[in-house]
């Protein structure tokens, strides 16, 4: 058996292992709570698909098409605001929808929390669809409607 001969250097050898395994656990923990930021919440839409999850690429309240959002992309996840565009069906003035789907942005915004999770979640989710296929995009208007979060069902 070889008897150490220099404790303290073992003692400051551990002491750097240790220090440099907790720094890696730190900024895996930071990227990883980023990354775990949610759509609102399940409660929004019970019936729906999408809310509730990370990055969900499609979004669905349960109703009719036009609350139907398919093909997302984000950017930016995690971060104060997440961008997105998608497609959607919209309304024909006269009743019915388009043939085809348009473009849609959105905007995830709000961080914090929602009733009820413990999860950080994006609050509220606005966007901007054309009022015709090809036309230009309309205002930017909250998907819940007036100023209700997606945390909550809307009625």
């Amino acid at each position: 058996m070889r008897r150490i001969r220099h404790p303290r250097l073992v003692g400051v050898v551990g002491l750097i292992a240790a220090t440099a395994f907790l720094l890696a656990g730190v900024s895996t923990l930071s990227a990883h709570s980023r990354g775990q930021v949610v759509l609102g919440s399940k409660r929004f839409a019970p019936y729906g698909k999408g809310w509730g999850k990370v990055k969900p690429r499609h979004l669905y309240n349960g109703g009719d098409a036009s609350g139907d959002i398919t093909r997302i992309h984000w950017r930016h996840w995690g971060h104060r605001v997440a961008r997105g565009h998608g497609r959607n069906s919209i309304f024909k003035p006269h009743g019915g929808y388009y043939r085809k789907s348009v473009r849609i942005k959105l905007k995830a915004h709000s961080l914090g929390h929602c009733p009820h999770s413990h999860r950080r979640a994006y609050k509220h989710l606005s966007v901007r669809i054309p009022k015709k296929p090809g036309g230009p995009l309309g205002p930017w208007r909250n998907w819940a409607g007036g100023h209700r979060t997606i945390c909550e069902p809307p009625y």
